[in-house]
Formats: C-alpha cells, sequence, structure tokens
C-alpha cells in the first residue's frame, strides 16, 4: 500500500530506515520532513476498521461483564498494561492538568482509542463527562465493567456521534497507529464543539535516542505507521482548521520494575535480570520514577 505524505499532501521522499519490525520502510518527506511507512508492506497487525470482534457473539459489543475477558487473547495484554496502573494515573493526572488549565471548566470529553478507561476514569473522577471509543472488544468491557464509563467498541465514524458535541477529544498513542490520519482528523473536528480542543500525544520522532538508536528505537514495531514531530503534528492541526495552543514532552512516571524490563529490552536480557534483581532486593517493584526522554510530545489544539 502506497502512501503520500499525510501533512502536506507530497509524494516525494526519501528512504530513512527499514527497521526489523516495521509493517515497511521508514521514509521522510522531502517537502515538510514527516516520516511515515511507505509502502505498507503487511498490515496484519494494523486496525484500521472495528470493532474487532472476531467469531465472538456481538452482544459483547456493549458487555460490562468483566468475566467475559477470562481466557480471551486480550487477557495478558490488559493484565501488563494493568501492572502500571499507578503510573498510568499519574501519567493520566499531568495531562488533565494541560487539558484542564486551557479548557476552563468540565464538560465533555472523548478519549478516542481509549483502551482499559484508565484515563477516562481518572477525568470522570474530576468531574469530566467521559467517553471513550475503542476498537478492541475486551479493553472496552473493562472499562465498562470496572470504571462505569461509556465506551463505544467500534472505529470511529461520521455517525457515531453528534455534531459539536465534545468540548475535548484526546488520543494518546493512537495517531502512530493510524494509516490515515486525515480520515481521523475530518471526523474528530467534526464532533468538537467550536473552541474545544483535541489533545494528541504521540512517540516524538525528533529526539536524540531515534538519531542513536535509528532503527532499532524502541518506536519502530509492527503496528506504527506514522511518526510525528511537534512540528508536523502542528502542521497537521493547521492543515484541518485547529490552531496549535500548546506543545508539552510529558514526564512519564514507571515503575521501577518496568524501568528495570526497558533496560533489558534495550541492553540485553543479561542487563535486564541484573537490574531486575536488584529492583527487588532494594524492594522497589511498585514504587515510581519519573523520567522524560523527549520522545514523546502532546500538541494541543483549538477548534475555532
Amino acid at each position: 500500500m502506497n502512501r503520500l505524505c499525510c501533512v502536506c499532501g507530497a509524494d516525494n521522499y526519501e528512504p530513512l530506515y527499514k527497521p526489523e519490525h516495521s509493517p515497511g520502510p521508514v521514509v521522510r518527506c522531502k517537502v515538510c520532513d514527516f516520516v511515515y511507512v511507505n509502502p505498507i508492506e503487511t498490515d496484519k497487525a494494523l486496525i484500521t476498521e472495528g470493532p474487532v470482534l472476531g467469531d465472538r457473539p456481538e452482544d459483547l459489543l456493549h458487555s460490562a461483564d468483566l468475566d467475559a475477558i477470562k481466557g480471551s487473547w486480550e487477557e495478558p495484554i490488559i493484565e501488563a498494561y494493568l501492572a502500571e496502573l499507578r503510573p498510568k494515573q499519574v501519567n493520566a493526572e499531568e495531562a488533565l492538568t494541560y487539558i484542564n488549565q486551557l479548557a476552563g471548566q468540565r464538560g465533555k470529553i472523548l478519549d478516542y482509542g481509549c483502551f482499559c478507561g484508565v484515563f477516562l476514569s481518572v477525568a470522570q473522577a474530576q468531574g469530566w463527562d467521559a467517553y471513550g471509543i475503542e476498537p478492541l472488544v475486551m479493553p472496552s468491557i473493562y472499562a465498562r465493567g470496572k470504571f462505569g464509563l461509556k465506551v463505544t467498541t467500534d472505529t470511529l465514524r461520521h455517525d457515531t456521534f453528534p455534531a459539536d458535541f465534545f468540548d475535548v477529544v484526546t488520543a494518546f498513542q493512537v495517531f502512530e497507529h493510524i494509516v490515515d490520519p486525515q480520515d481521523s482528523l475530518e471526523k474528530i473536528r467534526h464532533i468538537i464543539k467550536p473552541g474545544g480542543l483535541i489533545a494528541i500525544e504521540v512517540p516524538n520522532i525528533e529526539n536524540t535516542w531515534v538519531k542513536i538508536f535509528k532503527e532499532k528505537h524502541r518506536h519502530f514495531v509492527e503496528d506504527h505507521v506514522s511518526f510525528f514531530s511537534a512540528e508536523t503534528l502542528k502542521r497537521l492541526l493547521e492543515r484541518f482548521g485547529f490552531q496549535p495552543v500548546g506543545v508539552y514532552y510529558p514526564v512519564r512516571a514507571l515503575s521501577y520494575r518496568h524501568f528495570a524490563w526497558w533496560i533489558g529490552r534495550f541492553a540485553g536480557k543479561r542487563s535486564g535480570g541484573m537490574a531486575q534483581n536488584l529492583v527487588s532486593r532494594l524492594g522497589l517493584d511498585e514504587k515510581t520514577i519519573n523520567l522524560s526522554f523527549g520522545d514523546i510530545v502532546m500538541v494541543i489544539a483549538r477548534k475555532p
């Protein structure tokens, strides 16, 4: 599948990387510097149309029964995600500090690609009227069953929500997975109220660690196809009529246990094992550490 640049529409690019686990070669647009996979050679790990139900009964699309998750292929993914629940709540609280300041008052908020609903549960506790959309059925069930959230199990469609319905739409670590970001932004713009906000957090391709690790950097995996910097993300938002009002490089909270796991991923199993043993001996497994490598960026923009 060949792609044009989603930021400027050009078909003028240069090869950049050929990561081992990427769905295709990574290129850079010569016109605007947007980095993306082109062509997409395999889409087996991509979600382009939802819901992802498989051969399971359709009543799961609206279920809040947590027992339905047991034995599913999503269960270990959900368990691994929730093992970092408290750090993820801290990260949600940090993101909401920026959003709350710019929004001025609480209203309706949609998390686009909400997964298990952790961010939305924090927003709901702060007084937001929280909605989510998530194509994977079991994380949707968890969000409804655990947190009582209004979550639609599907990809976003033109008629999923009314026009001018939301005060804020968020998307955390979603747009790097999207083959057609223009289509998503068109639909999102339609459902945001005039004066409302969109907040997009993505891996930041323009940082020192990518330059050091190149095709071995953690951003390059089998379901990442679009790689933004703050500048290219702002340009894309401006193309759809949004006015950028803030750029943030989040400080990421994670447990020392998870930090040791990351050491193993980058430095090898032996180093990772030593780090995990040290963390356990010191009783730090559940303690958190705050880190910022500059390889994540959030851009917040306003619909005029």
